[in-house]
């Protein structure tokens, strides 16, 4: 049993790991291909490309693993009691990996390439704060109702179709990270890590106060 267990745990990391690195690769890799080529994949594509991928992740990965794919998802799921602090930890961990490696291997295709897909605010740092904290907590908001209602089987095209529409609408204005791995790949391998806090904070602090406000009206049934 325990060998068991032990079994299906490693294959949710891997499926955390490999599930996220797919994420950076194709979705800061339209970033990069658009604008080493002129622009050629727009704010629409671009949100085209992250909302398809999370579709088919959480499609294909989500029958056997939790496909988190994004730290404050999993820290959110912890603060709901949902899984442990080992799995919760374990879970960063690989996400984390799975988006530095992703974006490794888009600098070694795109050596002259500076951003790498990185997120960065096109105008106030608190702008762009406020927003992704917004749009994370929309995002929270899709997860959980798609899995209290009965939606399960709408949840991957629901959830990418989300991703897609906050991408595209907010994606030039702060980067529409929602996923503090997503920005960590290409911050820590470009070294451009100056505004990494709020994409870690503001996804987190917004999927977080989702749960708190969820908790509140469920509480008063």
């Amino acid at each position: 049993m325990c060998f068991q267990r032990l079994k299906m745990e490693n294959k949710n990391y891997w499926a955390e790991f490999l599930g996220t690195f797919l994420l950076v690769f194709f979705g800061t890799g339209s970033i990069i291909i658009s604008e080493e080529y002129n622009g050629v994949i727009q704010a629409f594509g671009i949100g085209v490309v992250f909302g398809v991928t999370v579709w088919i992740l959480v499609h294909f990965l989500g029958k056997f693993s939790d496909c988190h794919i994004n730290p404050a998802v999993t820290v959110t799921f912890y603060f709901n009691k949902n899984i442990e602090i080992k799995k919760t930890l374990f879970y960063i961990f690989f996400q984390l990996f799975g988006a530095v490696l992703a974006s490794l291997l888009l600098h070694y295709i795109f050596p002259f390439n500076q951003k790498l897909g990185n997120t960065i605010p096109s105008g106030s740092v608190w702008e762009s704060f406020f927003l992704e904290f917004g749009i994370s907590f929309i995002l929270m908001g899709v997860i959980v109702i798609t899995n209290v209602m009965s939606l399960k089987k709408w949840a991957p095209l629901l959830i990418g179709f989300t991703v897609f529409l906050e991408a595209w609408l907010a994606g030039p204005i702060c980067g529409a990270s929602m996923n503090p791995a997503r920005s960590f790949g290409p911050s820590i391998i470009s070294g451009t890590i100056n505004f990494l806090w709020l994409y870690f904070l503001a996804p987190t602090s917004g999927m977080l106060f989702f749960l708190l406000i969820y908790r509140f009206f469920n509480s008063k049934r």
